[in-house]
């Protein structure tokens, strides 16, 4: 008896919990399709400090992810929005089954190196007491996705292009020099997807 409450009591939680579950944000536009993506990083020795592979490599190599590609229905507006709880869409134009669609956000970036303390102060890091390096930096990251809807009778049958991270420092004061990590640079990924579903 003991066992079968507690197997009631663990489907209630399960349910509470699925309903718990916020749903993504609603995307802009009519639906074109939904679609599985595949990034893959295209590695170049002027990528990131932080994404090139070595002792401060702090991205996916690899990742995947589903999202609806959305257009306004007059207008070349666009809208590329991931199917997860609370994600802002990508937004752009379209020309054609061509779009062009970004996102900028503010994150942190790990094992950054600055001239002095004074300088990490100045770019709001967060060090250990005793030294400048090993900090962490806030900085502002543009997600760049541009590439080609895939034609197929009545609709699309997939996606190819690229996703391009292209990093800026928050606003400094004058004559301070950056930490390595809030030097602008950028890292990119190509991109592909196969459609989930149609309209």
């Amino acid at each position: 008896m003991r066992l079968l409450a507690a197997a009631a009591a663990a489907v209630i939680l399960s349910a509470c919990e699925v309903y718990a579950v916020p749903s993504p944000l609603p995307c802009p536009g009519e639906r074109q399709g939904v679609f599985d993506f595949a990034a893959n990083q295209v590695q170049s020795p002027s990528d990131c400090l932080f994404a090139r592979p070595g002792p401060s490599y702090q991205v996916l190599p690899s990742f995947p992810f589903t999202a609806s590609i959305n257009f306004e229905a007059t207008g070349n507006g666009a809208a590329l929005c991931k199917q997860v709880a609370h994600a802002l869409p990508n937004l752009g134009t379209h020309a054609g089954p061509s779009i062009d669609v970004a996102l900028v956000t503010g994150l942190s970036v790990g094992g950054c190196t600055c001239l002095d303390p004074e300088a990490a102060a100045a770019g709001g890091c967060v060090c250990p007491t005793s030294t400048p390096q090993t900090c962490s930096c806030p900085v502002v990251q543009e997600q760049r996705i541009r590439g080609d809807l895939l034609p197929t009778t009545g609709g699309f049958s997939g996606f190819t292009g690229t996703l391009v991270y292209t990093v800026s420092p928050p606003p400094l004061p004058p004559l301070v020099a950056p930490c390595d990590c809030q030097v602008t640079c950028s890292y990119s990924y190509d991109l592909g997807a196969t459609t989930v579903s149609a309209r």
